[in-house]
């Protein structure tokens, strides 16, 4: 099951390609941030160019471990493990993606009352991001440690939902237009849903965990 013993080309490009996700991320935490403190400015949009540009890149390094993947002699099993969990961790840089996207193009203004929870939800969701990548690293490495990440994402996007549905209430009760609230709201559920999308990776590592151990 174990795919990497003689393929340290396709590890290497899967570890290039974890770095750059978690790169990513950070980036996406540095303009999201920004953005909360100053509005949407020249220096969000070139901190959020600097994002896209990582996502693009980890998106090309994806698409060449597929094609090494089929170049390789590999069990059909090992490779279809391997695709599913890349594909599902390329939703999460996504995500991230459309958040910026929403900002900039929208210019909203997220409103003080939820900036603390705001950025309190950011962080988690970005920490949930790197126990996922070393998470991918240990199942397709030594497996040693799978389960125990599984269960600090399971946490985490606990924590995550309880945070959600704090700043939705908090939102609800402002004098705020319909619109606004509605509009606010949206952005507190695209970024609970990092956690979320982090939580399907994981069940997919758990799973392939298992396979291996069989």
């Amino acid at each position: 099951m174990f795919i990497f013993g003689r393929n340290k080309e396709i590890h290497d490009l899967l570890e290039k390609y974890l770095l750059l996700t978690l790169e990513e991320l950070d980036e996406f935490e540095k303009t999201f941030v920004k953005a909360l403190k100053k509005g949407v400015n020249e220096r969000v949009e070139a901190l959020a160019e600097r994002a896209h540009q990582a996502e693009s890149d980890a998106d090309d390094v994806r698409r060449e471990i597929e094609i090494k993947m089929y170049e390789k002699s590999l069990l059909p099993e090992s490779r279809e493990d391997l695709l599913e969990v890349i594909e599902l961790i390329d939703r999460i840089p996504d995500k991230a993606e459309t958040i910026l996207n929403m900002l900039i193009t929208q210019r909203t203004v997220l409103i003080d009352p939820l900036k603390n929870d705001m950025k309190e939800l950011l962080r988690l969701s970005v920490e949930t991001v790197a126990l996922v990548v070393e998470a991918t690293r240990d199942c397709f490495g030594k497996a040693e440690k799978t389960r125990e990440l599984a269960r600090k994402i399971d946490d985490n996007e606990s924590v995550g939902d309880k945070l959600e549905r704090k700043m939705i209430s908090n939102l609800f009760q402002q004098k705020m237009d319909t619109g606004e609230k509605l509009e606010q709201k949206e952005f507190i559920l695209q970024l609970g849903s990092i956690c979320d999308l982090c939580e399907r990776v994981k069940d997919k590592l758990v799973i392939t965990s298992v396979k291996r151990n069989l």
